[in-house]
């Protein structure tokens, strides 16, 4: 089951980002609920952009409901499409985002077989060198904490966590947005409780006890999603952030997961470990007798056209580097 879906990650998300209103049902969608835009006839999927993948099923029975209202649906998992079809009564847009790259491992038994029909010959052999060379020189060791974390070693982690992931991105000029103290302070509160319903989980490589590779993944039944990912760049020459991810294919494989979801946005790590690469879609339904919501929905789905445009120029990433430069002292804080 999506765990973005459960109520375990919808009543905090809701907490935090809809100042605690209840989340809204609509007939013509099963397992969505959403909440409404502050001022216009617009709503959202609960969750918005916090999830790394989403997918849902059109109802059979439409009232009225619907009626004057645009619906946007974030990040839809663009692998299994089926589901998502246009109604007689309403209208839709599906709008590509953001790539998305998976690591399919139903049909590997090892990492090292993976490996060999993923990456190339001259990329394993460095890889292998690199975690050999690691592990000679420091006392490397891989952990996956589930619901078997207390409360103290949770704080701790997420602590560096956090100043890991500061230190990775003023090193790269840039900004993060899990950084945003929102953000950071909604995904610190729900990842707990979902480890502890084992809908979440911490991945950290240590040297001795010092956390140098620490990744938040969340959980359905077959899939473990990459949520945020950071390593200290004191180990970068070792390539630590390919060692985390050998570390977690391997643990994948050991554990029955059949799917490494790297999620939404383009990484060149994220293209060369990744073995099937999809697009995560925007959906937006409206009402088709609505000229209002159809003039809604028709700006909507343009104004993310435009984005996506942006993204592909890089001027996103432009756009990243400014907004460091301008606000260097918050970030370096």
């Amino acid at each position: 089951m999506n765990p973005y879906l459960q109520n375990t990650f919808k009543s905090i998300w809701l907490n935090h980002f809809n100042n605690e209103n209840p989340a809204l049902e609509f007939s013509f969608v099963d397992r969505l609920t959403f909440v409404k835009h502050k001022r216009l006839p617009v709503y959202y999927n609960t969750g918005g952009t916090n999830t790394k993948g989403i997918n849902y099923k059109l109802s059979n029975r439409f009232l009225n409901d619907y009626k004057g209202k645009v619906f946007i649906i974030f990040d839809v998992h663009g692998v299994n499409n089926e589901n998502y079809t246009k109604s007689s009564k309403m209208g839709c847009y599906k709008i590509e985002q953001y790539p998305g790259y998976i690591c399919d491992l139903s049909n590997y038994q090892s990492l090292k077989h993976y490996m060999a029909n993923v990456i190339s010959r001259k990329s394993r052999y460095k890889f292998n060198s690199y975690k050999r060379n690691l592990e000679s020189k420091y006392k490397i060791h891989y952990k996956m904490y589930l619901n078997d974390i207390t409360p103290e070693l949770y704080e701790s982690i997420f602590s560096d966590f956090q100043r890991l992931l500061k230190k990775r991105f003023l090193d790269k000029k840039t900004v993060n947005n899990n950084l945003n103290p929102d953000e950071w302070t909604f995904y610190k509160e729900v990842t707990l409780p979902m480890m502890l319903n084992k809908e979440a989980g911490l991945f950290v490589v240590y040297d001795k006890d010092k956390p140098i590779a620490i990744t938040l993944l969340n959980f359905s039944t077959s899939t473990m999603f990459d949520v945020i990912r950071t390593f200290d760049i004191d180990y970068a020459k070792y390539r630590l952030g390919s060692v985390s991810i050998m570390g977690q294919i391997d643990w994948c494989l050991k554990n029955n997961i059949k799917i490494l979801d790297f999620s939404k946005g383009y990484f060149e790590y994220k293209k060369r470990w990744g073995n099937k690469p999809y697009w995560f879609e925007y959906h937006i339904y409206y009402d088709k007798e609505s000229i209002k919501a159809k003039a809604l929905a028709f700006l909507y789905k343009n104004f993310f056209a435009l984005k996506l445009y942006l993204r592909k120029k890089h001027l996103t990433n432009f756009i990243h580097e400014i907004n460091f430069i301008l606000n260097k002292k918050k970030y370096a804080e």
